[in-house]
């Protein structure tokens, strides 16, 4: 999901990142949880417009509906329609 960078901020902590060289070149700092390593955000390095962040780590997430999907080159074959498989409520 897409913040805008103008309005982003961290409420606490201080995240750990790394950075990764995207097939383009780009260069884009990804950062995560220092204690549990739960990947929070990615953003560019020179003034970006925006950060991705990481629904896994937000508590609406429930509430933000998609509307689009993005590096579908990738994706595996079946990822495109689960409907058919088995769901189970808990493990």
């Amino acid at each position: 999901m897409r913040a805008p960078a103008a309005s982003f901020s961290l409420k606490s902590g201080a995240p750990k990142t790394y950075i990764k060289t995207a097939e383009s070149g780009t260069r884009r700092a990804h950062a995560f949880c220092p204690d549990c390593g739960t990947p929070l955000y990615a953003v560019g390095l020179k003034d970006p417009p925006f950060y991705s962040l990481r629904l896994g780590a937000i508590k609406e997430r429930a509430a933000l509906m998609p509307s689009e999907q993005i590096w579908c080159r990738s994706a595996l074959p079946w990822s495109a329609d689960l409907h058919g498989i088995a769901k189970h409520e808990r493990e």
